[in-house]
């Protein structure tokens, strides 16, 4: 299913060439998150504990992190600084609530695109 999602997804957005999905227990309320790391470019994690169905959401939803990456929108430095659009921003990862992540410009942009993208997949997906 998450394949397929991205194959769809890849038609609709510019993604790397190669995306990988890893597996794994993920904390508390976390359904997926992607790897701000230069050497993982096109990986992200998804949780474990999510059925086929509930793992459209956050695919499309670390699919559009993906697309910030990929074009040079988002990006972190091994300081854990943050950049978003060449500005920084000095994030606590593990401080914040979800409400206070959810106002980063990144996710604010991922937030505004998903369910467009989302709906599209689901068309897509149900020919």
């Amino acid at each position: 299913m998450v394949e397929h999602i991205c194959t769809i997804v890849s038609t609709l957005i510019e993604l790397p060439e190669a995306i990988e999905v890893e597996f794994a227990k993920l904390k508390g309320s976390v359904y997926g998150e992607t790897i701000l790391d230069t050497r993982f470019r096109g990986r992200f994690r998804l949780s474990e504990d999510l059925t086929p169905k509930e793992s459209i959401r956050p695919t499309v939803h670390e699919l559009l992190h993906l697309n910030q990456i990929h074009l040079g929108k988002l990006s972190a430095r091994r300081d854990g600084i943050y950049l978003w659009n060449k500005r920084t921003y000095n994030v606590k990862t593990g401080e914040m609530t979800t409400a206070e992540w959810a106002k980063l410009p990144w996710e604010i942009d991922v937030a505004n695109n998903q369910e467009v993208i989302l709906e599209q997949v689901l068309r897509i997906g149900n020919r």
